[in-house]
């Protein structure tokens, strides 16, 4: 997992706000701060996510929150100018330093007794990684794929694609000894980290700027919305 700019943007807790329609949470974003953001349950999410990428494109992050949550999204702020195109590095790394913030902050949690609060952190760490894992198969690596002529069983994915699997292994173990007493999660967290960090730094160095080396910057926005909208 890489350390980046993502922790001084959730170093603030994301402002709840009881908006819920489009014009009324736009309205409220606009008052943010770059770096700040917003919890929101809005009546139609995909309506929300449509109006932001038109209204104020390139000043938004959004990160969907995990079902069981009453704030279905949390909108970040960017420091951006409006109309700016994403760039797949750009977004996703940003991603990899939130999830990283995230899994810190629910090991702090544990370590200082607080096994409850670890719980619900991590639970948001292991959504967000999943989601994460998620739209890197099904949008990302095809397109990396179709960029460079591989197929899928052959090139840095299938290794990526592998890795994801103990990925996902590891969260299911994390996920239901984190809260309990003993030594199993740290254990747990040490074999996820052995594979992450490295499998992070790669994509960061082959997949992320491959992709953007092959599409133009009008596509690699493009990219970024449709896994905004997944």
């Amino acid at each position: 997992m890489s350390l980046g700019s993502a922790h001084q943007s959730f170093a603030a807790e994301p402002v709840r706000v009881s908006a819920r329609t489009a014009a009324a949470i736009l309205e409220a974003f606009d008052e943010l701060t770059p770096g700040r953001g917003l919890h929101v349950a809005p009546d139609a999410p995909a309506e929300l996510l449509r109006r932001l990428q038109m209204a104020r494109k390139g000043q938004f992050e959004w990160i969907p929150a995990s079902p069981s949550r009453r704030f279905r999204v949390v909108v970040v702020r960017r420091d951006a100018a409006r109309g700016a195109l994403r760039t797949v590095s750009d977004a996703l790394s940003w991603d990899h330093d939130r999830l990283d913030y995230l899994e810190t902050r629910a090991f702090a949690a544990r370590e200082r007794g607080d096994r409850a609060g670890a719980e619900v952190l991590f639970a948001s760490f292991a959504w967000g990684l999943r989601r994460h894992i998620r739209f890197e198969e099904e949008l990302l690596f095809p397109e990396f794929e179709a960029s460079r002529g591989l197929r899928p069983d052959y090139g840095p994915t299938v290794v990526m694609r592998d890795e994801h699997r103990e990925i996902l292994d590891s969260l299911n173990g994390i996920q239901s000894s984190i809260g309990k007493a003993g030594t199993r999660a740290e254990s747990m967290r040490h074999a996820l980290q052995s594979v992450l960090v490295n499998h992070n730094l790669r994509e960061e160095a082959v997949v992320y700027p491959g992709t953007d080396q092959a599409l133009t910057p009008d596509e690699s926005d493009a990219l970024v919305g449709r896994i905004q909208a997944l």
